[in-house]
């Protein structure tokens, strides 16, 4: 399984919640964070799996400050990872696109990670705002941050989440964690074929957006498979029909999902892994498009708010009340000299 050779880092409020699923089942799992307050409310975490980045207690959605605290602290970091989590071969590294601490050494995290592990792929879990409820500042990180995961070239998957897609977003997390759990442990064996190991380190691999689906025995047909890349917990699919692999492992024997139909609703790969028999139906997509749709539709939400925020920002720089109202000073009688108060022996003489 690949599960034996997979690690965690959870940076962050986020990366705290999404990485304790994984560390309640068994994976290997290192919470980093500025803020001790949030390390705090990890109760089911052993400390030692715990680290706080000095220098700050929160970054209060700040990058700057996130990659300043990363910048000064990150052989630490490294050396966290090596120490708490021997032997992975794969590192997933979980933290918030619109957050403080996370989005702003999340791309980083993962080339320094590459450059300084020996590691065959570092795979991003990482999660958009929602974009009714959350702020412009959440908007803008998610924004820049999704730019610096484009311009990385390391081999290793990303996973968008998007808090749009579920009021309860402890839920999008959890459903994560079960399919990711799922294509993780996945040992189905069947004489009509496998996804083997390979294939599915293949898959975790590959370098784009990827998505994970799972369907139970009773509902594993085409038209349900189809309808979880739309309906899902990731942010949406980028139409452009741009991907280089599908693994597809089917429940039971019964080759009731049309492969052909999957190229025609998500693209044509260039390659393809097929097995049987499980006990529910998984499919990945990998090495997609980023979902720069989704991103068009931030950026535009943010440039509508642009005036008002310049406004309310100039607005506290300017000095409205500068003119005096004191006309009591114009109508107060002019003050005499005062004479020399006479004394006593001066009236006497």
């Amino acid at each position: 399984m690949i599960k034996n050779k997979c690690g965690v880092l959870g940076i962050g409020a986020y990366g705290g919640n999404q990485g304790l699923y994984f560390y309640k089942a068994g994976y290997p799992t290192l919470f980093a964070n500025s803020a001790r307050q949030d390390l705090d409310s990890l109760k089911e975490v052993d400390e030692k799996y715990k680290y706080h980045i000095p220098g700050g207690e929160g970054c209060n959605k700040s990058r700057k400050k996130s990659k300043e605290l990363f910048r000064k602290d990150i052989d630490n970091i490294v050396n966290e990872i090596k120490e708490k989590l021997p032997g992975i071969e794969y590192l997933m590294i979980v933290a918030s696109a619109g957050g403080g601490t996370g989005a702003g050494g999340l791309a980083s995290m993962k080339r320094v990670a590459m450059n300084e592990m020996d590691l065959k792929a570092c795979l991003i879990v990482t999660v958009l705002p929602d974009t009714r409820t959350e702020s412009v500042q959440a908007m803008i990180n998610a924004y820049d941050t999704l730019g610096e995961i484009e311009s990385l070239d390391e081999a290793g998957a990303t996973y968008i989440l998007d808090n749009s897609k579920n009021n309860n977003k402890m839920r999008i997390n959890e459903m994560f964690f079960c399919y990711m759990d799922a294509l993780l442990t996945s040992n189905c064996s069947s004489t009509l074929g496998n996804v083997d190991d390979a294939e599915i380190e293949q898959l975790i691999s590959a370098r784009g957006v990827s998505i994970i689906s799972k369907l139970g025995k009773d509902k594993s047909d085409t038209q349900n498979l189809l309808n979880t890349f739309h309906n899902n917990v990731y942010a949406p699919l980028e139409p452009d029909k741009v991907i280089k692999y599908i693994g597809l492992i089917n429940s039971g024997t019964r080759r009731n999902i049309r492969i052909e139909d999957i190229y025609s609703e998500v693209g044509t790969p260039l390659d393809t892994y097929i097995g049987y028999e499980s006990d529910y139906t998984l499919c990945v997509l990998a090495g997609c498009s980023l979902p720069y749709t989704k991103m068009e539709e931030i950026r535009e939400i943010i440039e509508s708010n642009k005036e008002t925020i310049q406004r309310n920002i100039t607005a506290q720089n300017t000095r409205r009340l500068s003119q005096s109202v004191d006309f009591f000073g114009d109508i107060q009688p002019e003050e005499r000299p005062k004479e020399k108060k006479k004394s006593s022996r001066d009236l006497l003489f």
